[in-house]
């Protein structure tokens, strides 16, 4: 029951880390001083970037069995916890140290690290797609 309220709780939050880089995108590309080339890479790695947090949002929020009981599902997990690791450490060595963006990435990491590390419930051995 835990972990399911946690890879829910997951989605939620990575639902809104969702919206504020839509958001965020949209307070990039008016913004001035950025040479054409870092406007649009900075824009590219926002939509992609967007796309993946939603991704895991949807997987989260909607899929959350399959995340706590699947070999794909565990690898999304797995995913989420070094993307948000890795983006809280970005914050101590790239950018100005922002309390609030650091914390909340230690927070959603370490949701899906625990997640990652709880007992999958899947106690059957794996199958192929046509079932053999």
């Amino acid at each position: 029951m835990i972990p399911r309220i946690l890879v829910i709780s997951g989605g939620v939050l990575n639902f809104l880390f969702g919206l504020f880089h839509i958001w965020l995108g949209w307070r990039i590309y008016p913004a001035k001083g950025l040479s054409p080339g870092s406007r649009g890479l900075m824009l590219a790695f926002d939509v992609g970037g967007t796309l993946l947090i939603f991704f895991i949002a949807y997987a989260s929020a909607f899929c959350s069995r399959e995340m706590l009981t699947t070999r794909i599902g565990r690898a999304v997990l797995i995913l989420a916890a070094v993307l948000y690791l890795s983006r809280a450490a970005e914050e101590l060595v790239w950018f100005s140290f922002t309390p609030a963006i650091f914390f909340c990435c230690i927070l959603v990491g370490l949701i899906y690290t625990v997640l990652w590390f709880a007992p999958s419930g899947n106690k059957r051995p794996a199958t192929t797609a046509a079932g053999h």
